[in-house]
């Protein structure tokens, strides 16, 4: 892979909207229990991470977070949501191979202090780690499935949000080279698996 090209960071001001709309608006919908929400923390750079593929996983941690976020759209969220949408609420489009562009936006985002979230697999999480010197945050989405990704939960299901504590990742390596990128990708996972295994067992529930 090669260096990223810096590039403008999403609005900061579109995400702040965006917040404020879907908190109001989720929380009528669905009985939305956060948790360690504290640990987000209102400002720095920092890199959150769900395996969660539901069309509303970023809406849903956006709702509950205590500032704006900006959400690299997973594969659902891309097919339910227009591009120019998801601009406007300072999310990111996923496209490209790699996800090169969202990686730019997000590159973008972190190195001005702001909190960005992975949403599911569709942009690769080592590079970033490697590169923007963000803390990560496992997040753990609990109840937030369809019958598909594309569908969102029925209306009053109970939805758990885990905010874990960050971490920095370590490196010694290129970012470049496959095999750092590799390395702290292994280190997120383990961090998610561990997370998610946290979240059953404080609830009860499957992941």
């Amino acid at each position: 892979m090669e260096p990223l090209v810096a590039v403008e960071p999403p609005s900061w001001h579109g995400a702040a909207h965006a917040r404020n709309l879907t908190s109001a608006a989720l929380r009528m919908t669905y009985q939305l229990r956060p948790h360690g929400a504290h640990n987000v923390g209102t400002s720095g750079p920092l890199l959150m991470v769900t395996r969660c593929e539901a069309v509303l996983a970023g809406s849903l941690v956006r709702a509950v977070a205590p500032r704006p976020i900006h959400v690299v759209a997973n594969e659902a969220i891309n097919r339910a949501v227009p591009d120019s949408v998801l601009s406007a609420a300072g999310d990111i489009p996923l496209s490209g191979v790699y996800g090169i562009a969202a990686q730019r936006s997000a590159l973008a985002a972190l190195a001005d202090d702001r909190a960005v979230l992975l949403a599911g697999s569709g942009v690769p999480v080592g590079y970033l780690a490697a590169t923007s010197g963000a803390a990560v945050m496992p997040v753990v989405i609990m109840g937030a499935d369809g019958r598909v990704p594309t569908d969102p939960p029925r209306p009053r299901s109970r939805i758990d949000v885990f905010f874990m504590p960050p971490v920095h990742v370590h490196t010694t390596g290129d970012p470049l080279k496959a095999a750092t990128r590799s390395a702290l990708v292994e280190q997120v996972r383990q961090l998610l698996a561990d997370a998610e295994q946290v979240a059953v067992m404080r609830t009860g529930g499957q992941p």
